[in-house]
C-alpha cells in the first residue's frame, strides 16, 4: 500500500473516530436525532459497539430521491397514473422484475425503519411507513406476477398488525381507549381477511403464520387494552413492552447484517 493512501485511510478513520465522540452514543443512549438544513430529520443510531447507522425519517430511508421524488413507489404510482390517464384504465399496467424487486428493497428499508421508529415509540411515523408498506405490496397483487407478489405480500399480515398497533397508540396517547379498540378490531379483522386469502390461494404456511403470531398478538394487545385501569395491569410487563423489546432485538439484527454506512 502506497504511503499517500495509508494517509489518506488514516485521515478516514480519524475522522469516524471524531464524529463517534462527537455523536456520544452508547448502550445507555444508542439513538440520536438531529434535523439538517433543509429541515429532514436524521436519525442515528448504534445498537452496539461496532455498528452505526443512519435512517432519514421521512421520504426514503437512505435521504435519496429518485427521479427527484420521495421514493420509488411514488415514481411508479406516477407511472401508474400516466399509464391510466394515456389508456384509458390501468390495464395492463407493468413493471420489469428489477424494477419490483427495487420497491420491494426499498419496503425493506422502510419496514427496518418503522421498527426503529417503533422502539422510540414514533408512532405517527410507524403508521406512515407500514401504510405505504401495504400499499406497495397491494400494488404488486395488482399487477406484477404472482410469484413475484408474493415475495413481498406474505408479509401483509405483519404490516396490518404493525399499522393497526400504531393507530392504536396514537388513540392511547390521547387516553381515547375505546378508538384504540376500534382500531385494533379492524386490524383483527383485517388479519382475519388475509388469512382466508392465503388459505384460497393455498398459501398455507402464511396463514398459520399470521393467525399465530400477528392475529394472536392484536387478540393479547385487546386484552390488554380492556384491562387498562384495573390493578393487575401494572403488576409485570405489559405486551406492547414485551414487543418493544422483540422490535429493538430484531433492529440490531438488522443492521448487523446491513452495509453500516446504509
Amino acid at each position: 500500500m502506497s504511503n499517500e493512501s495509508t494517509r489518506r485511510n488514516t485521515r478516514w478513520v480519524q475522522a469516524l473516530d471524531r464524529l463517534l465522540q462527537v455523536l456520544n452514543l452508547d448502550e445507555d443512549h444508542p439513538i440520536r436525532i438531529m434535523t439538517i438544513d433543509d429541515g429532514r430529520e436524521v436519525i442515528v443510531v448504534k445498537p452496539n459497539a461496532f455498528t452505526v447507522s443512519r435512517f432519514y425519517a421521512s421520504g426514503r430511508p437512505d435521504g435519496t430521491r429518485p427521479h427527484g421524488l420521495e421514493s420509488y413507489y411514488e415514481y411508479y404510482i406516477t407511472q401508474l397514473k400516466q399509464y391510466e390517464e394515456d389508456n384509458g384504465s390501468t390495464d395492463g399496467f407493468e413493471l420489469t422484475d428489477e424494477e419490483w424487486q427495487t420497491l420491494f428493497d426499498e419496503s425493506f428499508h422502510r419496514y427496518t425503519r418503522y421498527l426503529l421508529f417503533a422502539g422510540i415509540k414514533r408512532w405517527k411515523d410507524v403508521e406512515r411507513d407500514t401504510e405505504t408498506n401495504i400499499a406497495v405490496t397491494n400494488l404488486a397483487k395488482k399487477f406484477a406476477p404472482s410469484d413475484i407478489a408474493w415475495l413481498s405480500y406474505q408479509y401483509k399480515g405483519y404490516m396490518i398488525m404493525m399499522n393497526s398497533i400504531s393507530k392504536a397508540e396514537l388513540s392511547l396517547q390521547q387516553n381515547d381507549t375505546t378508538n384504540a379498540l376500534q382500531h385494533i378490531d379492524e386490524g383483527i379483522e383485517q388479519l382475519g381477511e388475509f388469512c382466508g386469502e392465503c388459505l384460497r390461494e393455498e398459501h398455507g404456511d402464511a396463514e398459520n403464520i399470521t393467525r399465530e403470531r400477528y392475529l394472536s398478538n392484536l387478540i393479547e394487545f385487546r386484552s390488554d387494552l380492556e384491562a387498562i385501569g384495573t390493578d393487575d395491569s401494572n403488576d409485570e410487563m405489559t405486551n406492547t413492552e414485551r414487543e418493544d423489546t422483540d422490535l429493538l432485538t430484531e433492529l440490531e439484527r438488522l443492521l448487523n447484517d446491513a452495509d453500516p454506512i446504509e
